[in-house]
């Protein structure tokens, strides 16, 4: 998004300090949409805020940020509040759920839905935090992008989800339009999604499989539909008022 060509690999950033875990421009732009749907000192939980490099950033934007992951000695940003959180403890989860019943105005979930055996469930977890009216965020890798097109036809595979994206935890690709499903019938409302991070048109990189799949996508590409472009998905809903 963005950028018209990279050349090589993509750089590792830094938020004062703190390792960006997330594609180029993703936290930039997700601060962006934020501070279109919700107010300067809104309250808004990060989950699987990682090292908290968005919670910093968020905190500075002038939100009112709670952090939640499982490991608070990873996490380095001092201007959130951090929880601690195992996800795979239905007790930890329940006990959390009901302390913090619609208790924030934003819930955001970055690149966390794919490492997700059940994105229902996830879903509705993060509902239940969500004050009528707010707002929910999530980021997820594009499987429909015009690259994971190319790999999918020529591997049978999506983008980011090789043996090799295992060993950081991507078990579950998930679509914009099952994304859109879900969502709504979790009883969302105003879904919208968008393409995010950097994927650009020409990335010219000497891993001679992907200089293939760049030069072939040229013929393909202007036949593509739907959300092609973006190394991500971000999609914004409103929990109803009503509900």
């Amino acid at each position: 998004m963005g950028k018209f060509i990279i050349f090589g690999n993509k750089k590792l950033q830094y938020y004062n300090g703190i390792l960006i875990k997330a594609d180029l421009g993703l936290h930039e732009q997700i601060e962006k949409k934020l501070k279109e749907l919700l107010s300067t000192g809104s309250e808004i939980l990060d989950v699987g805020a990682g090292e908290g490099a968005l919670s910093e950033r968020l905190s500075d934007a002038g939100f009112k940020v709670t952090a939640l992951d499982i490991n608070e000695k990873d996490f380095k940003s001092k201007k959130s509040k951090f929880c601690q959180l195992n996800f795979n403890d239905e007790n930890e989860l329940s006990n959390f759920s009901a302390q913090y019943t619609e208790k924030f105005d934003g819930v955001i979930g970055v690149e966390v839905i794919e490492h997700i055996e059940n994105p229902w469930k996830y879903i509705d977890f993060m509902k239940r935090l969500i004050k009528p009216g707010g707002i929910l965020l999530i980021t997820t890798p594009n499987i429909t992008s015009w690259l994971s097109r190319l790999i999918f036809l020529f591997e049978g595979r999506f983008h980011q989800f090789a043996d090799g994206d295992l060993s950081y935890g991507h078990i579950a690709p998930i679509s914009s339009w099952e994304l859109r499903v879900v969502l709504k019938n979790s009883g969302f409302e105003k879904v919208e999604i968008l393409p995010g991070g950097t994927l650009p048109f020409l990335w010219l990189v000497k891993d001679k499989r992907l200089l293939f799949y760049n030069f072939v996508s040229l013929i393909f590409r202007p036949f593509m539909r739907n959300i092609k472009n973006g190394w991500v998905i971000i999609c914004t809903a409103q929990k109803p008022i009503n509900k």
